[in-house]
């Protein structure tokens, strides 16, 4: 579905105009031929109109989507609370048509007519299953390769069933799945699934609104995110505003904020300049500082390592609790080894003598279904740590009496004596030490 009618809903236009600017960008970077409808009103809003005349929610939800069937389009909407009035009016009057009669009387004092049969999709919907994630990834010339995000679905997005039917509403991955192509590594949270709050503010709540504010954050700010994700205006007003609301008390919460599209826009190659992320409360300057030191490491990374299978692997982490290792010693977490040089801790990683722990028994490789597994990682790590002279005495000491001898043991002839055993050939001797010697020379020539 490449040609629709948008949505905008209130909030966007009048509150967030970036995020109408970014989103706009992807739809034109993706192909999409989006028309603009005269005659939209609110969705409307279930708090503030539903609560005071269920007949005025329904039949102004009914007017908007009449609009849209009568240009013979479906509807896509980046606003989390306008998909959830379309899709419950949808659900309500298929099967009240008493109602969706009284509906229609009225629209036709306006030359209208609700039927029902246009498609309503939400922007992350549009982008999960009408485009696909892969799709939406080819797109990217800059990834989020090492980033960690959070993701925030929000309430409406999901619920209720079976009036909105489009992820698990209990356990969703369709956003993930999309940050995850974008090169980003998905960090879950405590509080994925609680309701961001925000309806708190419109009923005079605003102390509860801060604290469902406060409990997100400090959450997703533990697990060391560099961003939280959402899809719904009002819940990026509830983590971006209220946040801001939050430092001016003192209180130390600093996570930034992205609408889905501003965070697609900026891996397509667009400025942050041009999508207006400076007119976020609180700034987004540490993601796009660590965003950039991160796509430098990953260059320094790419002169040892496969980057794309660091992060391949990282993101599965199927074998995290497979390593006979950790399961003996749990301080030992390779996983969280490759995570770390997934940030871009590569001098820390080298230097730490955790990364000598591996057994480089292959069990991982073996169990990997992407035929990827650790010990290869580990092997790298282990000789940039011996060149970096953070290595273990034991294992320098052994390659020199290796480039001295050529053996790391002698035989005791005397126990092979009383075996049986004849003397072994003599070996050797210091043949390698200078075969890399002159490998050396000849290279400098």
């Amino acid at each position: 579905m490449k040609e629709f009618a948008a949505f905008w809903g209130c909030t966007i236009p009048a509150r967030f105009p970036f995020i109408e600017k970014a989103t706009r960008l992807v739809w034109e970077d993706l192909g999409a031929r989006v028309h603009e409808l005269e005659g939209h009103t609110c969705c409307p809003e279930g708090v503030l109109v539903k609560a005071n005349d269920e007949q005025a929610f329904y039949t102004a939800a009914a007017r908007n989507l009449a609009l849209v069937e009568r240009a013979e389009l479906d509807v896509v909407t980046p606003c989390n609370g306008c998909y959830s009035t379309f899709k419950e009016a949808q659900s309500h009057l298929r099967t009240g048509w008493r109602e969706r009669d009284a509906v229609n009387e009225r629209l036709a004092r306006e030359d209208l007519h609700y039927s029902g049969s246009n498609k309503v999709v939400h922007f992350a919907e549009w982008l999960s299953d009408e485009m696909g994630a892969g799709l939406v990834a080819s797109k990217a010339v800059r990834p989020l390769w090492g980033m960690r995000i959070a993701v925030h679905y929000g309430c409406h997005l999901l619920r209720p069933q079976p009036a909105v039917r489009w992820d698990d509403p209990l356990h969703p991955s369709k956003v993930e799945e999309i940050v995850t192509a974008l090169g980003a590594r998905v960090v879950d949270y405590p509080t994925k699934m609680q309701c961001c709050g925000g309806a708190l503010d419109r009923v005079g709540e605003r102390d509860s609104s801060l604290a469902f504010a406060r409990r997100k954050l400090e959450d997703v700010q533990r697990e060391e995110v560099d961003a939280l994700v959402v899809v719904c205006p009002s819940c990026f007003q509830q983590f971006d505003l209220n946040q801001a609301a939050l430092q001016r008390a003192n209180e130390d919460i600093h996570v930034p904020v992205f609408y889905l599209a501003e965070l697609i826009a900026l891996t397509y190659g667009h400025e942050p300049a041009e999508i207006g992320l400076d007119m976020h409360r609180v700034s987004v300057e540490p993601f796009l500082e660590r965003w950039g030191s991160r796509t430098a490491d990953k260059v320094r990374l790419a002169s040892h390592f496969d980057v794309a299978m660091l992060g391949k692997c990282y993101s599965c982490q199927a074998c995290k609790d497979d390593c006979p290792v950790c399961k003996v010693d749990p301080s030992f977490q390779p996983t969280e080894i490759i995570g770390d040089l997934v940030r871009g801790y590569l001098d820390d990683v080298v230097a730490d003598s955790q990364l000598w722990k591996c057994l480089e028994c292959y069990t991982c490789q073996e169990l990997c279904h992407s035929d990827i597994g650790m010990a290869g990682t580990f092997r790298q790590l282990k000789e940039l740590a011996m060149a970096a002279g953070t290595g273990p005495e034991s294992v320098a000491a052994a390659y020199e009496a290796f480039l001295e001898t050529g053996v790391l043991g002698k035989p005791r002839e005397s126990a092979r004596k009383k075996l049986g055993l004849s003397p072994l050939p003599a070996t050797g001797g210091d043949a390698v030490s200078h075969l890399i010697d002159r490998a050396t020379e000849i290279k400098g020539e």
